[in-house]
C-alpha cells in the first residue's frame, strides 16, 4: 500500500495553469503528486490552450502517468465513468476522474483525489477515498507561507474572475485571512 499520494484532475491542474502557479502546487504536494493516463492525457491538450502554457510542467510534479491494468480495473473506469456522466456528454468526459477513483479504489491507495468535481468527489468519498480540491490546497499554501497573501488574494480572485469557483468572500486582505483561518 502506498501512503499519502494525491491524485489530480485535470480541472485543478488546469485552475494551477491559469494563475500560473504549478510551482505552489508542486511544494505543497511534496514529491507525493501522482496521475493516471487520462489525466494525464488531458493536461497536455490543455497545455495547447493559451494561456495555460504552464501546464508543461505537470509531468515533473506527477511522474508517470499509472494506467489500468487488469479487467477489473477497466470494467470499474466504466463504471463509475457512466455514474459521472449526464445526457449528451461526450465519450471521454469524466474519463479521467473514473480512471483516478477506481485506480485508488482497486490498488487501497492511500491519499487524496484532488478535483473540483462534486460527482466526483461523491463518488470518491463513498469509495473510501479522501478528498481535497483547489482552494483547499491554495489555503494550505497560505498557512503554510507557500504563496504571499498577496499573492493568494490575486490567485482566488483570477480564479473567479475565470468561472472557475471560489470563495466569493475573499475580495481583500482581511477577508482572506477570515477565509484562511476556516477549517
Amino acid at each position: 500500500m502506498t501512503d499519502n499520494l494525491f491524485f489530480a484532475d485535470n480541472t485543478v491542474l488546469v485552475n494551477f495553469g491559469h494563475i500560473d502557479r504549478l510551482d505552489v502546487l508542486e511544494r505543497v504536494l511534496n514529491g507525493r503528486g501522482r496521475w493516471c493516463a487520462t489525466v494525464a492525457s488531458e493536461c497536455f491538450r490543455s497545455s495547447r490552450v493559451e494561456g495555460l502554457a504552464a501546464l508543461r510542467r505537470a509531468p515533473a510534479i506527477f511522474g508517470d502517468p499509472w494506467f489500468p491494468e487488469t479487467p477489473v480495473e477497466r470494467l470499474d473506469v466504466l463504471v463509475f465513468r457512466d455514474r459521472l456522466a449526464g445526457p449528451g456528454d461526450p465519450p471521454h468526459a469524466h474519463l479521467g476522474e473514473a480512471e483516478t477513483i477506481a485506480l485508488m479504489a482497486r490498488r487501497n491507495v492511500s491519499g487524496f483525489v484532488v478535483t473540483d468535481d462534486r460527482g466526483a468527489a461523491r463518488i470518491a468519498t463513498h469509495s473510501g477515498i479522501k478528498v481535497i480540491g483547489t482552494y483547499d490546497l491554495l489555503r494550505l499554501a497560505g498557512r503554510v507561507d507557500i504563496i504571499s497573501p498577496e499573492d493568494l488574494l490575486r490567485a482566488v480572485v483570477t480564479l473567479r474572475q475565470k468561472g472557475r469557483g471560489g470563495p466569493v468572500e475573499v475580495n481583500d486582505l482581511p477577508s482572506l485571512h477570515r477565509w484562511m483561518a476556516k477549517r
